[in-house]
């Protein structure tokens, strides 16, 4: 009887334990879920700062997030455009070979060394200053071809060959007359001018037919 007395008295126990971790386990179940929003003053301050800056940050230009580049501001060499620096070089050299021509033989005939060293100075000056005065920068095809062509070439011309004329002065060893001067700075405008002009129309015209 001892024994069946003790065994009573576990089982009791047992689902005495077992109840009361029933109810536990219940009332953890049914309690109310809390909302872990924040409170004001600072919920309400913090949800208006990540608005404001979600806010600002979408309305924000992508263009404002890039260095705009200005193509005015680039360098063009003569490597840019190696074709158009042999069109101008064959240009200040036909006006080197009209100039020899004038002072040259009875025969007629024309020394070319001489034409090249005449040439020389307003070559080497010509493509020297190319990059500050922008002759070998992108056409603008959309404007008048002539009047284009005369803008970009004057920009050249009023720098380069001025400093050709003072180069051969001082290759001559003496300050060239005013004469020629004048009739090398009208000259040199009209074939430089006259040459890009009639290359542009040939480069048009392939790039339209070809």
């Amino acid at each position: 009887m001892p024994t069946c007395s003790a065994l009573l008295s576990s089982l009791l126990l047992l689902m005495v334990a077992a109840a009361t971790s029933f109810t536990t386990t219940n009332s953890f179940a049914t309690l109310p879920s809390r909302d872990i929003s924040l409170s004001p003053p600072f919920g309400s301050r913090t949800q208006a700062l990540v608005a404001s800056s979600t806010s600002s940050s979408s309305s924000t230009p992508l263009h404002m997030n890039k260095i705009d580049e200005d193509p005015s501001t680039s360098l063009y060499t003569p490597l840019d455009r190696p074709l158009l620096a042999v069109v101008d070089t064959i240009s200040l050299v036909i006006f080197a070979a009209i100039g020899k021509s004038s002072h040259s033989s009875v025969d007629g005939s024309l020394d070319l060394l001489a034409v090249l060293v005449t040439a020389f100075p307003f070559v080497s000056a010509w493509l020297a200053t190319s990059p500050l005065t922008g002759v070998y920068s992108p056409d603008d095809r959309g404007n008048n071809i002539f009047a284009s062509t005369a803008v970009t070439i004057g920009k050249g011309w009023i720098v380069a060959v001025p400093l050709g004329i003072a180069l051969r002065g001082v290759i001559k060893g003496y300050v060239p007359p005013v004469p020629f001067m004048i009739v090398t700075l009208i000259s040199t405008l009209v074939i430089l001018v006259g040459v890009r002009i009639l290359f542009s129309v040939v480069e048009d015209f392939f790039v339209e037919f070809v």
